[in-house]
């Protein structure tokens, strides 16, 4: 039988701490206007979570990151075509790190970021029906690795502190950006990673958070980090729709 609530009087955070009780299986669906989230547990931890209506497979998700390649996702999607036949358990991350792939911390990191990424969205949601369906799986979505629900919640916790320290300076997805005609004086100590690298090579000319976001493909949070990061520094500098400077 499923489980059942509304966000308004049933908070995804005692929907989790239930299921961990409960050792639970099975995946817990979100629905608000427009949206669909879903997050799925496995003996009471979370494997997986999207806040975005579409689950792409692990596997893609971890080639189109950097984390394996294409050729060794191939071969160990081969190895686990073979290894059904003989009804082993291994997971697709499991045989990743068997086969030497990758490591399987950096496996768990993984993980762990996709679910902070989703439950950090998730979260934010004011209102949406609950419903978790015990014994569902979303095979192609199991890494093999699990998060325990105080993690995965004290992780999401994290960024939302964080994010509302964001907003006092980036208080909408349509503030805009542009690089600094006059850096400021910390600007000399900064080195930038390759992603602050590209959010900095598409402020030439000024674009608003949103775009950044449509442009790179990373999220709402890492956009809005870095570019807070960037402004702290004096890199950047918000500007107006004509782009004229603006002060806080």
């Amino acid at each position: 039988m499923a489980l059942e609530g509304n966000l308004k009087d049933f908070s995804l955070s005692d929907m989790f701490r239930l299921l961990q009780t409960g050792a639970k299986t099975g995946v817990l669906h979100i629905d608000r206007e427009g949206a669909h989230g879903v997050v799925c547990f496995r003996d009471g931890q979370v494997y997986h979570a999207s806040a975005s209506g579409t689950s792409e497979p692990a596997g893609k998700r971890l080639a189109k990151t950097g984390v394996v390649s294409e050729k060794q996702l191939r071969q160990a999607q081969g190895l686990m075509k073979i290894q059904k036949k003989d009804k082993a358990e291994r997971k697709l991350g499991q045989i990743l790190v068997d086969e030497g792939y990758l490591e399987s911390s950096v496996l768990e990191d993984f993980v762990r970021e996709v679910v902070a990424d989703a439950l950090f969205d998730l979260m934010r949601w004011e209102e949406g029906e609950l419903r978790f369906e015990p014994d569902e799986v979303v095979a192609d979505a199991d890494l093999g690795i699990t998060v325990p629900v105080d993690g995965a919640l004290a992780d999401a916790a994290r960024r939302l502190e964080m994010w509302n320290r964001i907003r006092e300076k980036i208080p909408s997805l349509d503030t805009r950006f542009a690089m600094s005609g006059t850096p400021g004086g910390k600007s000399g100590d900064i080195h930038l990673k390759p992603r602050e690298w590209m959010l900095l090579c598409y402020l030439h000319g000024s674009r608003s958070v949103r775009e950044l976001i449509e442009l790179t493909g990373y999220s709402d949070f890492d956009t809005a980090k870095i570019l807070y990061g960037m402004y702290a520094a004096g890199l950047i500098e918000k500007v107006g729709p004509a782009g004229e400077r603006l002060e806080d």
